[in-house]
């Protein structure tokens, strides 16, 4: 391993200027940066690692000590501990115990001997407190995951295994024969599990079998050969269930539906009715306990986790489902063999939609055709008379206007409608559903505007050595648009010849005249432009208003403004290093993971909207007015916009409004920027921003009128006082 010494003589400097570096301190020119970076190369070291274990001398380590890692519940408990850890800068050392005592035993030692500072464990043990002693004793924080170690005040990060028994027991029909496969009743969890479901259920206990030895129990095969006529098998875990599959196939020519706790993912095993757990947050929010103890040199506290829905295979289609799986239950009748017309403008979700349809169509035997047209066409098609569309998507700014002339109240087609709403993310705003108080849509893919950036950029040593040497400030990620605009100029190219990037950001100015106009409309507000008229409308005329233009057109010289047809090609510069920021809608952010030739390995970072004024956007789905089958059609809006596929839409690319989707850490992990949507679109800007009063004017309509006259701005065309007075004409014209 190389040592600073060995750095400081490949780069040529002193150790102290080698120290500097890899502590991000000042005083170290630009060249002296790139030197030492070079030769840190030539040893094999990133930066990070280097400081790291430099600084150090070692890592810091917890000890996580595992049954199994083959099993999708603790491969997915792991990555939420390494997520964790990686947050703290902490090793995990994992140790498999294989469930068997005397191999725990085995790694307990081998844990003491690497001096950890924690453990983290799936113990198969009896008596815990005396087994872990070794640790205990130190003080060291020891954190017992899924089977409960309470019974000796030990500290436990559990599921709630009464809750999850009830949810199971909620899928049993009346007269339903059941039997019961059980983990060993030694741990706690199955213990719980057993009891409660004998509670709720007529379980006879000749039906219950406990598989107290792992792959080499007969119970599963004694369970099948006593209990043929089983309707139902209920299963302490996915790896039980698919032993009682096997089992009750080999005895029986077939199997029971199965119903088992199983790993919350976004691709579930499609043979079993699963009650989903999320094991991955147990990971990440056990290992944050573990860290906090270790600040705080307190013990660390148990914690109970709720499971998190229930998710049915390929063979709930054949069972029958209650109101509260959160699937369609109530007003549709039974397959009525329609052809509905869904009319849309293509987007990240309704691509992704496209490739689910044929599993609404097989499930139901509906067909649904989903026509896309250009945005500019949307509300003209929407409008027409002369077509019959019986789900229409549009974006939230058109509900106030447009939903009484393109939506049939969703109340009018089934009273029930507003309960459905529950298994939506509750800082939605109702923009998306909602104009006045009338219900119209569901939301389908929200989004809101953020601001990304390479991280490599901006936390590399050497450039912000060179943007001090040039600005005498730091360089990071802007709050403002001064500080986006003064980042923007020091990564184009054109501005400074050794930019790593040809431009500094991007613009939408090429995408459509909508685009611009939501680049500009958040500077107005962060400008203290937003000033409204004596009728109502926006001021557009006032000095803040063309200040915010003037200083976008400025902007506007360090950003790439090669011609795009829309927001995806904006993303795709950015993922092929084009620019070192891009403004973008979020929904599109998937790009940068998905994209032809993308690398996302970490290195794109996000942030607020300079100013914290983003605008929303996205989409709902609605019933159209003048659907012949508007039963139909709300059935395909509540299956489009539900549980049930919400995981599969974010994998294929696109994004969700079931709050299902942002507990799936393997989700977040992928597209992180999705805890922050969770979060902050509440915060979003989602009311029409261009009057305060409510008169008949098409909001779309007027945005495309000031984003032409914001490109003639940006081309030189006009000034910014010509094209903002002939917006402002336009929008007077509206209220004549």
């Amino acid at each position: 391993m190389a040592t600073m010494n060995d750095i400081a003589k490949a780069a040529g400097v002193s150790r102290g200027t080698v120290s500097n570096v890899l502590n991000g301190r000042g005083g170290v020119s630009y060249e002296k940066i790139r030197l030492v970076e070079e030769a840190a190369a030539r040893l094999g070291y990133s930066l990070d690692q280097r400081a790291s274990t430099l600084r150090k001398g070692v890592s810091e380590s917890i000890a996580l000590i595992l049954p199994d890692i083959s099993e999708k519940q603790y491969s997915e408990l792991y990555m939420g501990i390494l997520t964790e850890a990686k947050r703290h800068d902490c090793k995990v050392c994992l140790y498999i115990s294989g469930d068997q005592p005397y191999r725990e035993r085995e790694v307990i030692l081998q844990a003491t001997k690497e001096k950890v500072m924690g453990v983290l464990t799936v113990s198969c043990l009896e008596s815990k407190a005396l087994e872990y002693a070794p640790f205990l004793s130190q003080k060291l924080p020891v954190i017992f995951l899924e089977r409960s170690g309470c019974r000796e005040g030990l500290c436990s990060c559990t599921f709630d295994m009464a809750e999850t028994a009830s949810m199971a027991a909620s899928l049993i029909p009346p007269g339903a024969r059941v039997s019961l496969l059980t983990d060993s009743l030694a741990f706690r969890d199955q213990e719980e599990f057993r009891e409660h479901l004998v509670r709720l259920l007529p379980i006879e206990e000749s039906r219950i079998g406990e598989n107290r030895h792992g792959e080499q129990s007969p119970a599963s095969y004694q369970l099948a050969a006593a209990f043929p006529d089983t309707d139902y098998c209920i299963a302490g875990s996915q790896h039980l269930a698919r032993l009682a599959e096997n089992a009750f196939a080999r005895f029986t020519g077939a199997s029971p539906h199965i119903i088992c706790p199983a790993p919350l993912s976004p691709l579930p095993d499609n043979h079993f009715i699963q009650i989903q757990l999320n094991y991955r947050y147990m990971g990440i929010s056990a290992t944050g306990r573990l860290m906090k103890s270790l600040e705080e040199k307190c013990p660390p506290g148990s914690q109970v986790f709720s499971p998190s829905r229930i998710c049915h295979g390929a063979r709930a289609l054949e069972t029958p489902i209650p109101p509260s799986a959160g699937r369609f239950s109530g007003s549709a009748p039974a397959a009525s063999r329609a052809s509905l017309r869904m009319l849309s403008h293509n987007t990240p979700t309704v691509a992704a939609l496209k490739t689910l349809v044929p599993q609404f169509a097989k499930n139901t035997g509906i067909q649904v055709d989903i026509v896309t047209v250009p945005l500019s066409q949307l509300l003209v098609k929407a409008l027409s008379e002369e077509e019959q569309w019986d789900i229409i998507r549009v974006d939230p700014s058109c509900l106030s206007l447009m939903a009484p002339k393109i939506f049939r109240p969703l109340e009018e087609i089934d009273p029930d409608a507003g309960g459905y709403f529950s298994h939506f993310l509750d800082s939605i705003p109702e923009d998306y559903s909602k104009s006045g108080r009338t219900l119209y849509t569901c939301p389908f893919d929200i989004s809101m505007q953020l601001l990304f950036y390479r991280k490599s950029l901006f936390e590399s040593v050497a450039q912000q050595r060179v943007f001090y040497e040039e600005y005498g400030k730091p360089l990071k990620v802007p709050s403002t648009y001064q500080e986006l605009e003064t980042a923007a100029r020091f990564f184009t190219r054109s501005c400074r010849p050794d930019s790593p990037t040809p431009f500094g950001a991007s613009i939408a100015a090429h995408t459509s005249q909508t685009s611009v106009t939501s680049e500009y409309l958040p500077r107005l507000i962060s400008a203290g432009g937003l000033v409204y008229t004596p009728a109502g409308m926006i001021n557009l005329q006032t000095p803040g208003a063309v200040q915010a233009l003037e200083d976008y057109i400025r902007f506007s010289k360090y950003a790439c403004m090669s011609p795009t047809q829309d927001w995806s090609e904006v993303a795709s510069g950015f993922v092929n290093g084009s620019y070192a920021t891009t403004i973008l809608y979020l929904h599109y952010a998937s790009l940068f993971v998905r994209a032809e030739g993308a690398a996302f390995n970490g290195d794109i970072g996000f942030a607020p909207l300079p100013g914290n004024n983003s605008l929303l956007a996205g989409g709902s789905l609605g019933v159209g007015r003048l659907s012949g089958h508007p039963l139909d059609a709300w059935r395909f809006v509540q299956w489009a916009t539900g549980p049930e596929i919400a995981a599969d839409l974010v994998m294929l690319g696109g994004i969700s409004s079931s709050s299902v989707v942002y507990e799936q850490q393997e989700v977040i992990d992928i597209y992180p920027w999705l805890a922050y949507l969770a979060e902050h679109i509440k915060d979003g800007i989602s009311r029409p921003l261009l009057s305060f009063r409510s008169f008949n004017y098409d909001q779309k309509e007027f945005e495309c009128q000031l984003g032409k006259n914001l490109l003639d701005a940006l081309s030189g065309q006009r000034t910014p006082r010509e094209a903002l007075a002939d917006a402002q004409d336009y929008l007077k014209s509206l209220n004549k």
